[in-house]
């Protein structure tokens, strides 16, 4: 009935948690399966998947690193259920997380409907500065705080590691383009697969908690490469819809603004961080008027980070040739 795609590249360590959490799982074993694709990993992630085979109906494909859609494709093929969830390999779900699933697509039974779960934050991640701003007030990470249980969104809400959707309606109208290594490639399909009516449903209940943080520097290098994708997304699709929500449309005025000051930018949102960490460690609360200057500083420095990463595409192109699959491609 249901499979459980995780691509997962050297984090052992993260796949050993979530695996564990889909043992708990309400939705019975006989009715799930796990698919774990090891997208090159040269850690444990082989010990760890083979740990798993005797408590779950887990089955472990390794592939030379390829990227995020190589991968979830290689999953898609291999997967056996007639739903097929993509899981992050740093979210533990939550134990009714795939019966959730389950019951949204027999509510909506129609192959054009997706369904998008909430994932929240880890009890030790609640209180990070930058762990709250990209996902409750930036929304860089995620965009939650808008939507509503029982929303019905368009593709910009088919968002990768907490959507499920059904597997003959990839097999039939398109799967993920591999010139996408990170970033883009669920967006990029779910504006394919638009065309064919897809809409999603967003189920609140359907829970999983992300359990990695993300430190600042991280998440500059995360959205640098994501301004990349969204470059590449641009050049596959000139419409003018995507030219907006990749930020095409704006990008030589945006640079032009940021050129020359964005080591400022980066270092003043760096200094802030470490400082409200600080605070922190040593068991001080941070002020309004701290909170917001660091807010405002994450602000630019995330932008500027999205901005110059779509600019080192414009500069240096890659030498893959971009296509978009077409409807018959699987």
């Amino acid at each position: 009935m249901f499979s459980v795609v995780i691509c997962t590249y050297n984090r052992a360590h993260l796949l050993d948690t979530v695996l564990d959490s889909l043992c708990k799982q309400t939705l019975a074993a006989q009715d799930f399966e796990v698919v774990v694709i090891n997208d090159g990993s040269v850690d444990d992630t082989a010990l760890v998947a083979a740990s798993y085979t005797s408590k779950l109906p887990l089955r472990y494909l390794y592939q030379r690193n390829a990227g995020l859609a190589s991968a979830k494709n290689h999953g898609l093929f291999a997967s056996r259920g007639d739903l097929v969830l993509f899981l992050d390999d740093d979210d533990i779900a939550a134990e009714t997380l795939l019966e959730e699933h389950a019951n949204t697509h027999s509510e909506f039974p129609a192959e054009h409907y997706a369904v998008l779960g909430y994932t929240a934050l880890s009890q030790n991640l609640n209180a990070n500065p930058l762990m709250h701003f990209v996902t409750e007030v930036g929304c860089f990470l995620f965009s939650y705080p808008s939507l509503k249980h029982g929303d019905v969104l368009d593709y910009s809400y088919f968002w990768g590691g907490r959507s499920s959707c059904k597997r003959s309606l990839l097999l039939k109208f398109g799967v993920f383009n591999p010139v996408f290594r990170f970033g883009c490639e669920d967006i990029e399909l779910g504006y394919r697969l638009s065309k064919q009516g897809l809409r999603v449903v967003y189920n609140r209940n359907a829970i999983s908690r992300m359990v990695r943080k993300v430190d600042f520097d991280g998440f500059c290098q995360r959205l640098e490469r994501i301004g990349t994708s969204n470059l590449v997304f641009s050049e596959l699709h000139p419409e003018p819809e995507i030219q907006q929500w990749t930020g095409i449309k704006d990008l030589e005025r945006n640079w032009a603004l940021i050129n020359g000051h964005y080591e400022a930018i980066i270092n003043s949102a760096r200094h802030l961080d470490s400082i409200a960490n600080l605070k922190l460690a040593i068991g001080l609360d941070l002020d309004d008027e701290t909170r917001g200057l660091l807010y405002r500083a994450y602000w630019a420095a995330f932008k500027a980070c999205t901005v110059k990463g779509m600019m080192n595409k414009q500069d240096s192109p890659n030498e893959m040739e971009y296509h978009a699959p077409s409807v018959q491609e699987k």
